[in-house]
């Protein structure tokens, strides 16, 4: 990972804090997996990943890739259930989809079941949300869920595409967090080891 994006990762960490990270489109995978690889590290730090578009076995694969130690991390997969059956796994909680009222009681198991001193709950992607749910459902959520996260002490990692939301909705989410990172001006070679 390189330095500026090292330095981002680390600030986030040592302020235990919620944060809505905004990327281009085409980089949103690999900064989200550079920076839970980068988190990984740690060996006291362990997570909570909630995979909207991606199966939790791909996650795996970039993730050990890059470094970080997937063994670490507590899945809510929301693609591999819709797609084929589906082999029971200790770190996994697989759903059909990321409707609310199931992904509430699935975050709140798995945050049950973090055992490092510096844990973090990573969420792919605000639109998968929305494809799903009506936006104030949406908001009623994104509320519930940092306030938890918050209560257990923990980072949150929440990504956003870049004009994914509209301007009014997109003022309305950021109350929910503490800070906005803003990663929209990194390129491929800034990602490059």
């Amino acid at each position: 990972m390189k330095g500026k994006l090292k330095e981002i990762v680390e600030e986030i960490i040592e302020e235990s804090r919620i944060v809505l990270v905004l990327t281009k489109p085409e980089l949103r995978s690999q900064v989200g997996y550079a920076i839970v690889a980068h988190l990984l590290q740690d060996e006291n730090t362990f997570g909570l990943y909630i995979a909207l578009n991606v199966p939790h076995t791909s996650v795996e694969r970039k993730i050990k890739k890059m470094g970080g130690d997937p063994s670490k991390l507590f899945f809510i997969d929301c693609i591999t259930a819709s797609i084929k059956p589906v082999e029971e796994r200790d770190n996994v909680i697989y759903l059909d989809s990321p409707q609310l009222v199931l992904l509430e009681g699935a975050i709140r198991h798995g945050l049950r079941m973090l055992q490092g001193e510096r844990n973090f709950v990573y969420i792919e992607s605000v639109s998968t949300f929305l494809a799903y749910n009506s936006y104030q459902a949406f908001i009623k959520f994104l509320r519930t869920i940092t306030n938890e996260i918050r209560l257990y002490g923990l980072v949150g990692i929440i990504f956003m595409l870049d004009k994914e939301l509209e301007d009014v909705e997109f003022s309305q989410a950021t109350t929910f967090v503490d800070d906005i990172v803003d990663l929209r001006h990194l390129t491929w070679e800034d990602l490059q080891p």
